[in-house]
C-alpha cells in the first residue's frame, strides 16, 4: 500500500494539463473550441487548415471582430472570458461557449500562435505561448479577424498523443465536427483543408435544409420532412427523413439546443418513439433538430465539451419533441416509391469516349485509398463500358463464380434477391448439396418432404419422425448465409464481381476517412471502392452471393458499422459482424413466398450447418413440438 501522503496544490501547468484533458482529447476537439470562439466573435467566414490529421498543425482563420492588444495578452491566461461578467450568467448562456480555460488548456499540451485585429484599428498583435508563457508578443499587419494556429498538439504528453489514430482517422474526426457545427450556423461559411488539399467547401446558405443538402445530399434532403412547433416556451425546428431512409444506427440523429451540439437520452427516446412502428426494431430515423429555449430551461455546464445537457423539466422537452414528430408522421403519406431495377439504356459509341474521359480524369485527381504510397486495387483502371449492359455485373473477377443469364421470370420468381442463392452451387462449398441429391431423394423422403408448409409467408411448418417443428425461413437462412460466409473467407477473400458502370455512394468526410483505413478489410469481404469526387466513392466489385443487393444501402450499413467499432477491436472480430449483417441483407425475407423447390432445398441445407438452431443474432431458428407435446395439448394422455 502507498504511505499516507500530505496534501498539496498542484502546480498551475499541471492543472492547465489535467483541464486540457478534460476538454482536448483529440485534434477535433481543439478545432471544435476555436471555432465556437470564431462564431461567438460574430464571424462569417470561418477558414481551418490542418496537417497530419491535425497533429502537426491546426490553424483556425476567421473574419470577426478580433481582440484587441490587451484582451489578447489575456486570452490564453486561465480562467480568463469576455462571455462572462456575473454568477448569474452562467445560467443564461447564449454563446456557444465561455470556460476561459480552454486557450489555457491547448497552450499547456501544444504550441499556440494568435494573430488578431479589431476593425477599429490598422494594425494587429501577435503572440506565442508555449507551456503557459508567452514567448513572443510583437506588432502583426493582419486583416480584421483572428488567426490562431496550434502546432505540434500533445508534444509534451507523449502518452496522449499515442492513442491518436491515423491521420485519415483524425482528419475524419475534424471533418464530422465542422460538420456538426455548420449544420446549425447555415449563415456562415465554412472550409476545411487537409494537407494542401480543399475536402470541404460550405458556402453560405439561408436556410438550414440548403446547408443539409450540402453536406449529405439533395436527395436526403429533398425527401426530408419540415417539422415547426413553438409550444410551452419550446421552439422546434426538425427534418425528419421517411422511414425508408433509415440507418442502422443513431449516428445520423442531429440534435442541437439553442445551436449547440448536444448528446441526450431524453430526446434520443422520444425520436426512437416517434419511428416506432415505422422502421425495424434494430433501424434507427435520420432526423435533424434544432431546439431552442429558454437558457435557463437548460444547464449546459454538465460537461467540460458541453456534449450533453441537464433539462430543467425533462419530460416537458421529451413530449414536445415526441408529440411533434409523431403528429407530423400521422398526417404524412409515408409509403416508400416503388423502387424497380434501374435499366440502363444502351450507351451511344460517342457517350463511351465521353464517359471514358470523365472517369479517367476522376481516377488520376484521386488519392489511394490504400496504405500510404500504395495503390488500392483497381486503383487507375478505367472500369469497361459496354455498348448493351443487360446488367449492372459485368466479367466476374479471377476469383469470382461466373452466373449463368436468366431467362426472364415471372412476377412470382422475380420478388427478392435470395432467389439466384438457389442455383447452381459451388461443388467446393460444404454447405451445398446437389442439385441431383435434392432431385433424387432417398427411399421414404418423399413423402416427409411433401409434408412441408409455408405458413403466413413466414414459417415453415416440417413434418418430422416424432413431431413437427415450425422454422422462422428469415432465421433459419441467414443462419446458413453467415456459416457459408464465413467458411468461404477462411480461405481468402470473398468472390467478387465487377460492376460494368461503378455504384456512386455519397458519403460524409467521417465515412471516408473509414473507407480508408479499412480498406484491406473490405478487399476480404469483396467490396472495392475509391474515392469519386470530395464526397462520395465509387464502388467497382461487389461480393458475387450479394450480388442483387442494393450496393448503397449496403455500403452505408456497412460505414455505420464501422463508425461504431471501439478502438482496438480485432479485425477478426469486425468480419464476423460484417458477415453477419451481410448474411442478414442476403437471406430469405418475412414475407417472401417460397416454390416447393426451394422449401426442400433451405431444410436440406439445414442439416449442414453447425448451430441451424439459431441465427447469428442468437434467436431461434425453429420451435419442435413432438407427438407427445401434440397429444398432451389435445388431452389424449
Amino acid at each position: 500500500m502507498n504511505p499516507k501522503r500530505d496534501i498539496r496544490v498542484l502546480p498551475d501547468q499541471l492543472v492547465n494539463k489535467i483541464a486540457a484533458g478534460e476538454v482536448i482529447e483529440r485534434p477535433a476537439s481543439v478545432v471544435k473550441e476555436l471555432v465556437e470562439n470564431s462564431i461567438d466573435a460574430g464571424a462569417r467566414r470561418i477558414a481551418i487548415t490542418i496537417e497530419r490529421g491535425g497533429k502537426e498543425l491546426i490553424r483556425v482563420v476567421d473574419d470577426g471582430c478580433g481582440m484587441s492588444p490587451e484582451n489578447l495578452g489575456l486570452a490564453a491566461v486561465p480562467h480568463a472570458t469576455s462571455k462572462l461578467i456575473e454568477e448569474d450568467d452562467l445560467y443564461s448562456i447564449l454563446t456557444m461557449g465561455f470556460r476561459g480555460e480552454a486557450l489555457a488548456s491547448i497552450s499547456s499540451v501544444a504550441k499556440l500562435r494568435i494573430v488578431s485585429r479589431p476593425a477599429e484599428v490598422d494594425e494587429g498583435q501577435e503572440i506565442s505561448v508555449v507551456a503557459k508563457q508567452v514567448e513572443l508578443a510583437q506588432a502583426a499587419g493582419c486583416p480584421v479577424g483572428t488567426t490562431v494556429e496550434v502546432r505540434d498538439l500533445f508534444f509534451n504528453v507523449p502518452a496522449r498523443r499515442r492513442f491518436l489514430r491515423a491521420d485519415s482517422t483524425e482528419s475524419g474526426h475534424v471533418n464530422e465536427q465542422i460538420t456538426r457545427v455548420a449544420l446549425a450556423h447555415p449563415e456562415i461559411a465554412f472550409e476545411l483543408t487537409h494537407n494542401n488539399r480543399l475536402i470541404l467547401s460550405l458556402p453560405a446558405v439561408e436556410t438550414r435544409l440548403e446547408r443539409i443538402a450540402k453536406c449529405y445530399g439533395t436527395e436526403l434532403a429533398s425527401d426530408l420532412i419540415c417539422i415547426s412547433r413553438d409550444e410551452r416556451g419550446v421552439l422546434i425546428e426538425a427534418y425528419a427523413a421517411p422511414p425508408a431512409h433509415s440507418r442502422s444506427n443513431a449516428q445520423w440523429q442531429y440534435v442541437y439546443v439553442n445551436g449547440r451540439y448536444v448528446r441526450d437520452r431524453f430526446i434520443q427516446h422520444a425520436i426512437k418513439e416517434a419511428y416506432r412502428g415505422l422502421v425495424e426494431q434494430n433501424r434507427y430515423g435520420v432526423a435533424f433538430l434544432f431546439i431552442e429555449l429558454d437558457p435557463r430551461m437548460v444547464d449546459v455546464n454538465v460537461h467540460p465539451t458541453k456534449i450533453e445537457v441537464r433539462w430543467a423539466d425533462s419530460n416537458l422537452i421529451h413530449s414536445q419533441v415526441l408529440s411533434a414528430l409523431r403528429e407530423t408522421f400521422q398526417r404524412c403519406d409515408l409509403t416508400p416509391a416503388l423502387r424497380t431495377d434501374r435499366v440502363r439504356e444502351p450507351i451511344r459509341p460517342e457517350e463511351q469516349d465521353r464517359i471514358r474521359s470523365e472517369v479517367a480524369a476522376q481516377l488520376k485527381a484521386m488519392q489511394p485509398i490504400g496504405p500510404a504510397g500504395q495503390a488500392s486495387p483497381g486503383q487507375g483502371r478505367i472500369p469497361s463500358i459496354p455498348a448493351f449492359p443487360v446488367s449492372r455485373y459485368g466479367a466476374p473477377t479471377a476469383a469470382a463464380v461466373s452466373f449463368s443469364p436468366r431467362p426472364a421470370r415471372s412476377p412470382e420468381e422475380a420478388t427478392e434477391s435470395w432467389r439466384s442463392l438457389y442455383g447452381a452451387p459451388d461443388s467446393g462449398s460444404p454447405l451445398s448439396p446437389t442439385t441431383d441429391a435434392l432431385a433424387q431423394p432417398k427411399a421414404g423422403e418423399a413423402d416427409r418432404r411433401a409434408r412441408v408448409i409455408q405458413m403466413h409467408n413466414l414459417y415453415l411448418v416440417a413434418e418430422t419422425e416424432d413431431g413437427i417443428v415450425i422454422i422462422d425461413q428469415h432465421a433459419l437462412h441467414e443462419r446458413i448465409m453467415y456459416e457459408e460466409l464465413r467458411q468461404r473467407i477462411t480461405s481468402g477473400p470473398l468472390e467478387s464481381q465487377r460492376l460494368l458502370l461503378p455504384e456512386t455512394v455519397r458519403v460524409t468526410p467521417q465515412q471516408a476517412a473509414l473507407l480508408e483505413e479499412h480498406i484491406d478489410l473490405l478487399a476480404r469481404l469483396g467490396v472495392e471502392a475509391t474515392p469519386f469526387g470530395s464526397d462520395t466513392i465509387a464502388v467497382h466489385a461487389f461480393p458475387s452471393l450479394l450480388k442483387d443487393t442494393d450496393v448503397p444501402s449496403f455500403m452505408r450499413d456497412l460505414l455505420d458499422h464501422l463508425s461504431q467499432q471501439e478502438a482496438g477491436t480485432s479485425t477478426e472480430v469486425v468480419i464476423h459482424e460484417l458477415l453477419d449483417m451481410m448474411a442478414c441483407k442476403a437471406a430469405i425475407k418475412a414475407g417472401d413466398p417460397l416454390t416447393d423447390k426451394e422449401i426442400q432445398t433451405l431444410i436440406s441445407r439445414k442439416e449442414l450447418v453447425e448451430k441451424s438452431s439459431s441465427c447469428p443474432h442468437g434467436r431461434p431458428t425453429m420451435l419442435r413440438l413432438t407427438k407427445t407435446d401434440l397429444e398432451r395439448q389435445f388431452k389424449r394422455t
